[in-house]
């Protein structure tokens, strides 16, 4: 990437030149995972880049998911997760439909009580009302389907240990297709 180059016009500055004479513009770090924001100007009838500041991209943790289909991860997945995240993913689906989660992968610090860092899954669209359970370990937890078309997930870590993190994939069913084998259903 270029920090310090000569180029007369941004267009035709290779990929990583903050350019224009004034402009402010967002490029990719290579290999970075962040953004730079730079500021042009010209110096000594050259365009010279005179302010560089480096933001972290941020990992994606939680949203609102509405897709029939998606995988989950833990922020940074398959690399460890950080400290002191908490990320809340709400699902919701079609009426009539329920949601299948299947858990892939599963690693996240253990501790007795799970108190330390652990994942949540809530049968309703907050974290309020139906609990459902907390798991933090390295087993793998049983398939859930949901009581009805939307479910919640919370994913807490603490400013201590970290681990793998978990992925899982969750699929809108209809209720007439269930199969009970292997899965657990709330009640």
């Amino acid at each position: 990437m270029c920090l310090d180059c000569d180029c007369v016009h941004p267009a035709g500055c290779g990929s990583g030149w903050v350019g224009g004479s004034g402009h402010k513009s967002n490029v990719s770090v290579p290999g970075g995972g962040g953004r730079v924001a730079g500021l042009t100007g010209k110096v000594a009838e050259a365009q010279k880049t005179l302010f560089v500041l480096v933001f972290p991209t941020a990992k994606e943790c939680g949203g609102v998911l509405t897709e029939q289909q998606k995988v989950i991860q833990s922020p940074g997945f398959p690399d460890e997760y950080q400290d002191e995240q908490i990320c809340y993913w709400h699902i919701r689906v079609r009426l009539g439909q329920r949601i299948r989660l299947n858990f892939l992968e599963f690693d996240v610090e253990d501790d007795t009580a799970c108190l330390a860092d652990y994942l949540e899954v809530y049968d309703s669209y907050d974290d309020v009302s139906g609990f459902a359970g907390r798991f933090c370990g390295d087993y793998l937890p049983d398939d859930m389907i949901s009581t009805g078309n939307v479910m919640t997930l919370k994913f807490l870590s603490d400013a201590s240990v970290t681990a793998g993190g978990f992925q899982l994939q969750y699929t809108a069913v209809n209720a007439s297709l269930l199969s009970h084998n292997h899965t657990h259903h709330f009640t």
